[in-house]
């Protein structure tokens, strides 16, 4: 029998990049304690300083109501796995996009851990079926719970249940990411890249080809994105988008005889292929050097000023969970 969702209190997240950092800084503003883990000392302590830096910015940007170092107490940096994994609540993995080191790990805290611990991979498009094949005592609590990055800014959580995850595991998942205030989307079948990373690839493809074929520049092509398309789908998304679209006879009449007839005369002039060209990746590269707005502004400038815009459509869009 699975825990149930109120007895969390410490949660042990796997590795410390990117993702791992995210989670750590989000689980800290809710209220929770974290075990933060990855083997290497010093890579541990460039994570545990970008946790501090993260929730300096979250109190900057109004998006928690104590000072920092409240929060910080709450974290505690480990480089061995049996200590980072004693007595958590629940585990989130958050290594490499490899599955023999996810399989390698996974079969470890299913060996470890009481049998009513929830294991959640934040992979990006790996499958739980794959992975749950070296999960040999309790297959049924293998997850995934894929967050966008950065997870404690973008609130979208997909959560993708393997062959032999059970109910129970998808629920109390379900709960514990409601809990964190994300917006969770449930896979009812699994599919590779789920379902924000198939979406966002197909439209980038496009947006490769088209720099590949001379049509725009990366530039125009981000306005294009920035200007128009995003600033819809920030609150919509595309069915609603063209539901509207439709007019007074909304997504049908967009189907049949609106702009959705239009686009099946060009439609067949889209990019299909599934590896990114080389002449492609070699015009999108010297393309970027020119990008006039990132010119002499680094990653951690550019960073800051994406949390800054994320955090302003957050508020506006989903007002009502801020300074939860």
């Amino acid at each position: 029998m699975f825990i149930h969702m109120k007895s969390i209190n410490k949660v042990a997240v796997i590795g410390a990049g990117v993702i791992g950092v995210g989670w750590t800084t989000l689980l800290l503003a809710k209220g929770y304690k974290v075990n933060l883990y990855t083997e290497k000392k010093e890579t541990l302590e460039k994570a545990l300083a970008k946790v501090s830096a993260y929730l300096v910015n979250l109190k900057n940007l109004g998006m928690i109501n104590e000072e920092p170092e409240s929060y910080i107490t709450n974290l505690t940096g480990i480089t061995k796995i049996d200590d980072a994994i004693h007595n958590v609540d629940f585990v989130i993995e958050a290594i490499i996009e490899d599955y023999t080191a996810k399989k390698n790990l996974f079969k470890l805290l299913d060996t470890q851990l009481p049998q009513d611990i929830i294991i959640a991979s934040s992979t990006s498009g790996l499958l739980m079926t794959e992975i749950q094949k070296a999960m040999i005592r309790h297959p049924e609590r293998g997850v995934i719970a894929h967050p966008w990055n950065p997870p404690h800014l973008l609130p979208l959580v997909e959560i993708v249940p393997g062959e032999k995850t059970s109910k129970e595991t998808v629920d109390l998942t379900r709960e514990f990411m409601e809990k964190l205030d994300r917006v969770v989307v449930l896979l009812r079948k699994e599919v590779p890249g789920f379902i924000g990373n198939r979406l966002a690839f197909a439209l980038f493809r496009e947006a490769v080809n088209l720099v590949d074929e001379g049509v725009a520049t990366v530039e125009d092509i981000d306005k294009v994105m920035t200007a128009a398309i995003g600033l819809r789908w920030a609150f919509m998304g595309p069915f609603l988008t063209y539901h509207l679209g439709g007019g007074e006879g909304g997504i049908e009449y967009f189907f049949s005889k609106g702009f959705g007839y239009g686009a099946n005369e060009w439609m067949h002039t889209l990019a299909k292929w599934d590896k990114f060209p080389y002449t492609a990746v070699k015009k999108v590269l010297e393309q970027m050097k020119e990008y006039e707005f990132i010119k002499g502004k680094s990653f951690q400038d550019l960073s800051r000023w994406r949390d800054e815009k994320l955090v302003t459509i957050y508020k506006a869009v989903y007002k009502e969970k801020c300074n939860s």
